[in-house]
């Protein structure tokens, strides 16, 4: 799952490259450019999921290694006891 949320990013990225690219080609008709956008602006919503969840695993991954070890030290108090 890893690997492939790091592709589906990478793969996000380029094709945004690639349509921003398309974009400024003047041969579009004025049909297909509201339409690229579109797709553009699914696209980038789609990035911005996958870039939150790499985020986020990362963050746990951090978390995880920086964990403080399960056994805690008790603090004991002595009481005097009056005879």
């Amino acid at each position: 799952m890893i690997d492939a949320l790091n592709s589906d990013v990478l793969a996000l990225q380029e094709w945004l490259q690639g349509a921003w690219r398309r974009l400024t080609n003047p041969n579009l008709t004025r049909f297909e450019q509201p339409e690229l956008r579109y797709y553009m602006r699914d696209a980038e919503r789609a990035l911005r999921a996958g870039l939150q969840q790499v985020a986020a695993r990362d963050l746990a991954k951090r978390e995880v290694s920086n964990e403080v070890p399960a056994i805690k030290r008790i603090n004991f108090r002595l009481l005097q006891l009056d005879t």
